[in-house]
């Protein structure tokens, strides 16, 4: 959604403008092609070339340690690119990599997905995997997990696919999401803590917003989107002025180019101050 989010945040001359997840970088060359800015681009991601190695929660940290009091633009692109899926730390259903889903060089929260498949109690299991994945089967699949740790600990990422596969009905297996999508995308929220994480970097990103300045947000699922909608209509209520009434969706064009697309959602919001 790049000419979306160019439009969004309307750089101008001289905006210091902050791409808190900068991963190949499209969004941070179009917004340079559309404006003389000075660009301060981070990635948790220790492979991501030329940007400051850093996670969006700790941006107070990564501003002060930059000499940056004051941004104008920011954007937080919650998507996914193919590098990321193919470093090898199991994010993906489709490899068979061990279980880990750190973004970092090492997990925020201090486990990784092998952890907690491995040493969690059944319940709290369930309640990630319903409350991160919005997981139907969750008590099933954490029911089958922990009588198949008993066997031998999980390791890998087919591992895990195969027990989810027999853990959920056939109906479900054979549906148009692959049914591991949901477990996969709990675990990895858990693992990074990534809920708490957007609500830092968002926090972050307005306290240090100009007036007049603008923050774009693209999401990617109801959760991430229900936490940004409601933190949008909090700032609202103060010094915030919703720039788009529902949220943007990408156009045909983009869905042929880019199928993984489809259930991308942008926010945006500018500052308002009164006084």
């Amino acid at each position: 959604m790049v000419k979306e989010v160019v439009g969004v945040l309307a750089p101008r001359a001289g905006d210091v403008v902050l791409d808190a997840t900068f991963g190949v970088g499209g969004h941070s060359a179009a917004l340079k092609r559309a404006a003389r800015i000075r660009l301060v681009a981070l990635d948790a991601d220790p492979r991501a070339e030329g940007v400051i190695e850093g996670n969006f929660a700790d941006l107070d940290g990564i501003f002060r340690r930059e000499g940056i009091g004051e941004i104008n633009k920011a954007l937080f692109d919650l998507g996914w690119n193919m590098e990321q899926l193919q470093a090898g730390k199991g994010f993906s259903f489709q490899r068979d990599e061990p279980l880990n889903m750190s973004y970092g060089r090492e997990p925020r929260s201090g486990f990784t997905a092998r952890d907690i498949v491995n040493g969690w109690e059944e319940k709290v299991i369930a309640d990630v995997l319903f409350g991160y994945g919005e997981e139907r089967y969750a008590r099933r699949i954490a029911k089958a997990i922990v009588a198949r740790r008993k066997e031998f600990p999980l390791e890998t990422t087919f591992e895990l696919v195969e027990l989810i596969k027999d853990a959920v009905p056939p109906a479900y297996r054979h549906g148009r999401l692959h049914p591991a999508t949901k477990t996969f995308q709990a675990l990895r929220i858990a693992v990074n803590d990534e809920l708490k994480a957007l609500e830092a970097g968002l926090a972050a990103a307005w306290r240090h917003l100009a007036c007049g300045g603008r923050i774009a947000v693209i999401t990617f699922h109801s959760i991430e989107d229900r936490l940004v909608k409601r933190y949008f209509a909090a700032l609202v209520k103060t010094d915030g002025k919703l720039l788009l009434k529902k949220p943007l969706t990408p156009g045909r064009a983009e869905l042929a180019a880019n199928p993984r697309a489809r259930s991308a959602k942008l926010r945006a919001i500018e500052k308002i101050c009164t006084h």
